[in-house]
């Protein structure tokens, strides 16, 4: 499938502002240099035919630079008459592709590898806006102060209040003109930043997306009637732009000031998205080295962290009962609610679980988080997943007992219900008690009781069940009789095994501290 964002007839822009230090891509090979004109991009599947696009940039989607029919691609491409081509190397070299740009004269850019192919037709089209190419208006404001500023000329334009959301419907400028029409929906919105959910709106947000133009709808309950456009750079939908209508209607005038703010505000909330995922990747990645036990000072890793002083800190952690298979898939389950209802939380993700580094909130808030979460990302897995949240920590400097802890309560949720809810350490301290002594005793084998593997091995040689005799007893607090009975035996066949775990062992069971030690190790030993 190819996606034409070419406008015809327009004045073009160059390879100069595409590469360097202020561009999006690297020049590979330039063998007509740097001023080569550029009218847009055709991001291009190998599969299709190349269509008809002079002085487009085309984005090669999925092209291997190493693969001998990228090349022909590209001699393709310099047939046709575009003004280069558009890579991601992925490690490889890239010189037999390069050599053949310089016998083509056609460029060759690369793109950053970790870069989605969606942003880096976005990014170009932004680039090509400040000449006029592409669907990005030339002067674009470049803060959140112009954006409020556009918003304002809108509403004096429109005669209504005028907000511009993200995609997440946050407000992320609105007008503030004097005697602008406004409703309480918008003035809530305003208020709280964030427009109310409504499964009503969510149909008319994905009208608006889905549209070309200016789409308007009447008047409902206590809303007054809106005209709403998608925000987008090329073909990628970056948020909305709303405006209340005035008394008699959106005028001409009116719906083009909606279509040509929405191209000045494309650039601004692109770069807005641009930022936010990078901080996304500076956070993942300082919690997961925290977490690893390899990561910066706690101070330091706070501020990346978005952290406040004294602010305290504990961890939520879900892993899936299918193991590590499904580890991603849960990630971005969990990055996604995080995202729409607590945009604070850091995620990350070891090989077998997902962490969510949760800060400022009450044990109870942070566990209704928890199974909020939970619940979404069980149905969206379609598979039982756990969920646990550790105690509340003072800072970052114990954050690897914070794992610790989480892992220890995952583990001793493992074989549970799949329909569980969250588990906290007060939850299964015992079981976690048990573990850790477990862990303990593999870790340093010189510490068990050789009576206790002494019995151990006879009974497994020799078919006896004196393990079973004395872990009855113990659970039974020495009380004869209760224990035969569990066991099904006489309480005289049970006083005379006691006697011969004595004689054949050397276990002194009228040592409480003996008994202690030997009861945890048997215990452990049926797990």
């Amino acid at each position: 499938m190819s996606d034409r964002t070419i406008p015809d007839g327009r004045a073009a822009g160059s390879l100069r502002l595409l590469v360097g230090s202020t561009g999006p891509l690297r020049a590979l090979a330039t063998p007509a240099g740097l001023d080569v004109p550029v009218r847009g991009t055709v991001i291009h599947d190998p599969g299709d035919p190349l269509p008809a696009a002079p002085s487009a940039l085309l984005l090669l989607v999925g092209a291997d630079v190493a693969d001998p029919r990228t090349g022909t691609v590209l001699r393709r491409a310099a047939a046709e008459g575009y003004a280069g081509v558009v890579v991601k190397c992925r490690g490889q070299e890239a010189d037999r592709l390069t050599a053949e740009a310089e016998r083509c004269s056609v460029a060759v850019l690369a793109a950053g590898d970790a870069v989605p192919w969606r942003y880096v037709d976005a990014e170009i089209g932004c680039a090509l806006a400040a000449y006029g190419v592409g669907d990005l208006s030339p002067s674009a404001p470049a803060g959140t102060e112009e954006l409020f500023a556009l918003a304002d000329a809108v509403a004096a334009v429109v005669g209504g209040s005028v907000a511009v959301e993200d995609l997440d419907q946050h407000v992320v400028a609105y007008s503030n003109v004097p005697g602008q029409r406004i409703d309480s929906l918008r003035e809530r919105g305003i208020l709280e930043r964030r427009v109310p959910d409504d499964p009503g709106q969510r149909q008319q947000y994905r009208d608006v997306l889905a549209a070309q133009g200016v789409v308007r709808f009447p008047r409902a309950r206590d809303e007054l009637a809106r005209a709403a456009v998608a925000v987008r750079a090329g073909t990628l939908p970056l948020g909305t732009l709303w405006a209340i209508e005035p008394e008699g209607g959106l005028s001409e005038q009116a719906e083009s000031a909606l279509r040509d703010a929405a191209r000045l505000a494309a650039p601004h909330l692109l770069r807005a998205l641009n930022a936010t995922e990078a901080e996304q990747r500076v956070r993942r990645d300082t919690l997961r080295a925290l977490l690893e036990g390899y990561g910066p000072p706690a101070d330091e890793a706070a501020g990346r962290l978005g952290l406040g002083q004294g602010e305290k800190v504990c961890l939520a952690a879900f892993a899936p009962d299918e193991g590590s298979a499904l580890v991603a898939h849960l990630e971005s389950s969990l990055v996604r609610y995080c995202a729409a209802h607590l945009p604070s939380a850091t995620v990350t993700a070891s090989a077998r679980a997902v962490y969510v580094l949760l800060t400022s909130l009450s044990p109870a808030a942070a566990r209704r988080f928890a199974d909020g979460a939970l619940g979404t990302v069980r149905a969206a897995l379609g598979t039982p997943v756990r969920a646990v949240v550790t105690r509340a920590y003072p800072d970052l400097l114990r954050a690897g007992a914070l794992r610790r802890e989480a892992d220890d309560i995952l583990r001793a949720t493992g074989g549970g219900p799949g329909d569980a809810p969250t588990a906290t350490a007060e939850d299964v301290r015992h079981v976690v008690l048990l573990n850790r002594l477990g862990d303990e005793l593999r870790r340093e084998p010189w510490l068990r009781l050789p009576g206790v593997a002494a019995l151990l091995a006879h009974d497994g040689e020799q078919g006896t069940d004196y393990a079973a005799t004395v872990t009855a007893w113990l659970d039974a607090t020495g009380d004869v009789a209760s224990a035969a009975a569990g066991l099904r035996v006489h309480p005289n066949t049970l006083r005379y095994r006691l006697r011969r775990v004595r004689e054949l062992f050397g276990l002194d069971l009228d040592d409480r501290e003996v008994r202690l030690a030997a009861w945890l190790e048997l215990r452990l030993a049926q797990r």
